[in-house]
């Protein structure tokens, strides 16, 4: 196909024009000549007359999202115009035209134009497929934590409470064979108990507050933060939602506030959790000296799993402090 691109073919300007894939031509010089709907919106621009003429790769491939710089002589999106041959990459970047960076799977076709060979490119927007791909590995990592958590509680209950409720029975069985000592016996027995007992409430906590369930998260997070050793200020709705929101919630403020007060060298911590419309949103400030990052540490990601599978976000900010903020949405519950 030959093409003298001033929009001298109307046909393949309404074909291009009527696709649902995201479509652009690239000239000799490789600049944009072409840009249909799809394409324009897709990219941030509101008309194509903002795109035509410009430079394609200082326009749209420029930067990596990391920031550092795209060489134009390494760019796939250009390679038909030089090698003359096709380019599929599964997994790219564009930049849009507000700065933010746009996932994309693309192919680049080398096209013969009445000046010379330029390039069609047809491109995909892969954000929803990607956020779908995150939630699965999401839910992934969430059966594997699980997993290890169930074989943490076996060791926990067969070290701490299955051991002292032996002791104890053993005790008790003592004192029935030999009265004489069974006063000693059976305090033992008592002690050993008492300390299975509280074992296995700490362990019932550290699954799912009793509390929690019974009462709601305003009363679950009091009885949270009254043991912690830095003041903590709570402005807390006493609004019920599903469990499933209330247990995000729970967990990421316990499991902020214990970064605080392990990591951050916090002095004091403020926690919010109030409705907005469809949303509960969270937020978790300290004073300490910030740096949490998910990827650093199995407590975070895990609050990040759970609150990815609700469909909600997270984010941290600060430095010096930290703020670990979400956002839930509360949908029919």
């Amino acid at each position: 196909m030959t093409i003298g691109f001033s929009h001298g073919s109307e046909f393949l300007d309404a074909l291009l024009a009527s696709l649902a894939d995201a479509v652009y031509l690239v000239g000799p010089a490789g600049e944009v000549r072409f840009a249909n709907p799809a394409a324009v919106g897709l990219l941030g621009y509101t008309a194509e007359a903002e795109l035509l003429g410009r430079p394609s790769h200082a326009t749209i491939h420029s930067h990596h999202p990391d920031g550092s710089p795209f060489p134009e002589g390494e760019c796939p999106l250009l390679r038909p115009l030089v090698a003359g041959e096709t380019v599929r990459v599964e997994l790219d970047h564009f930049v849009r035209r507000d700065g933010s960076f746009l996932p994309v799977g693309y192919a680049s076709a080398p096209m013969d134009m009445a000046d010379g060979r330029g390039a069609v490119v047809v491109f995909r927007d892969l954000t929803e497929r990607l956020a779908s791909d995150e939630v699965a590995a999401s839910r992934a990592r969430i059966v594997a934590a699980t997993d290890a958590e169930r074989r943490r509680i076996g060791r926990d209950l067969h070290d701490g409470a299955q051991q002292r409720l032996v002791r104890a029975l053993m005790g008790i069985d003592e004192a029935r064979r030999e009265p004489a000592r069974a006063e000693a016996a059976l305090t033992r027995a008592a002690a050993d108990a008492r300390h299975a007992i509280r074992d296995l409430r700490e362990l019932a906590t550290g699954l799912h507050p009793l509390v929690l369930t019974d009462r709601g998260i305003c009363a679950a997070l009091e009885e949270l933060t009254a043991g912690t050793p830095l003041p903590v200020g709570l402005d807390v709705t006493d609004e019920r939602f599903a469990p499933e929101v209330e247990a995000a919630a729970y967990f990421l403020v316990a499991e902020a506030i214990t970064n605080a007060v392990k990591h951050a060298g916090a002095t004091g911590v403020d926690v919010t959790v109030a409705r907005d419309g469809d949303t509960l949103r969270i937020a978790v400030s300290d004073d300490g000296c910030g740096g949490a990052d998910p990827a650093k540490g199995s407590g975070l990601r895990g609050i990040e799993d759970r609150v990815a599978v609700l469909g909600g976000t997270l984010e941290l900010a600060g430095a010096p402090g930290t703020t670990v903020a979400a956002t839930l949405p509360l949908g029919a519950g």
